[in-house]
């Protein structure tokens, strides 16, 4: 085997080991997405309601106006 083969046949495994890895990373991402979306809404709740005396308005988090104003919507990246 002559040094450019053994070249092109460690590159080629180092390129496989990094799209592994990669959608190792993506798989752990979206189950750790899943699981903050399973804590913070769970299923048999409902929905946050608006307090009694406030407007009908709603924002993209459910009426909470902090969060709404800092442009977080309860959802992971």
């Amino acid at each position: 085997m002559t040094a450019t083969q053994q070249r092109h046949q460690r590159s080629w495994r180092l390129m496989a080991a990094m799209r592994r890895t990669a959608r190792a990373l993506r798989y752990v991402n979206d189950e750790l997405a899943r699981a903050n979306e399973a804590i913070f809404r769970p299923v048999g709740a409902p929905p946050p309601s608006a307090p009694a005396g406030t407007a009908s308005s709603t924002t993209s988090v459910g009426g909470n106006a902090e969060a709404a104003a800092t442009g977080h919507n309860g959802r992971a990246a």
